[in-house]
């Protein structure tokens, strides 16, 4: 999976921010504006972007949003620099955040979420996550498809997961390995049709589990 950060100006945080995250994940940052971006779509299966709370306006937002819906490039977003204003409305903007970093965190909370981000976790306190599920339910107006087939074991893991365990939490718990937990995750996101693990949390929030120990 690629990495980009999406800046038309780059900066001095920047560059130092990207030298961070390229000796955090080991792979090579790029930074891109939306023209750019939007060559990226037919290269890659999936991408992470990159974007700077600090540097985003209105009309940034709307470029980028407009480039991954025209040319259907499947980002997955990290947010930097939030702040505790109007969070989860700025998170709610995004098509499929995986991660948010505030101004106040420092390096070594950084390198552990972009860890866990690019191993295929999301990056969230608790409390986004909750809220947004609310808010995502809300708009689901209690509909629920329940007629998706799943195995034995993707509804343990998808439970595990409803109750915001990691990966490594849920191989613990079911005596798999990592590997294991990531291929059941990616078929259960097929069979869902969801992109994320959060998208994946609210589909089972209102999931019935009865029969599972």
């Amino acid at each position: 999976m690629n990495i980009y950060y999406l800046s038309s100006n780059p900066t001095l945080y920047s560059s130092l921010l990207i030298d961070l995250l390229e000796k955090t994940s080991n792979k090579k940052i790029m930074i891109v504006d939306c023209e750019v971006l939007s060559t990226k779509g037919n290269q890659d299966d999936e991408m992470l972007v990159i974007l700077d709370f600090k540097n985003q306006t209105d009309k940034k937002y709307k470029q980028y949003l407009s480039v991954i819906t025209e040319y259907k490039i499947k980002a997955k977003e990290i947010l930097f620099n939030v702040t505790d204003e109007n969070i989860t409305k700025n998170i709610m903007k995004y098509p499929s955040v995986v991660g948010v970093f505030y101004e106040r965190d420092n390096v070594n909370i950084i390198s552990e979420g972009v860890k866990k981000i690019i191993d295929g976790e999301l990056w969230l306190s608790r409390k986004v996550t909750n809220d947004l599920i609310s808010i995502y339910r809300s708009k689901q107006n209690g509909i629920l498809t329940t007629s998706v087939s799943l195995t034995t074991r993707e509804k343990e893991i998808l439970q595990l997961l409803s109750f915001g365990s990691s990966n490594v939490d849920i191989a613990s718990a079911l005596f798999v390995s990592e590997n294991t937990v990531k291929t059941h995750l990616h078929n259960v996101f097929k069979k869902l049709n969801v992109r994320n693990r959060l998208q994946a949390m609210i589909w089972a929030k209102g999931y019935d589990f009865e029969g599972l120990k």
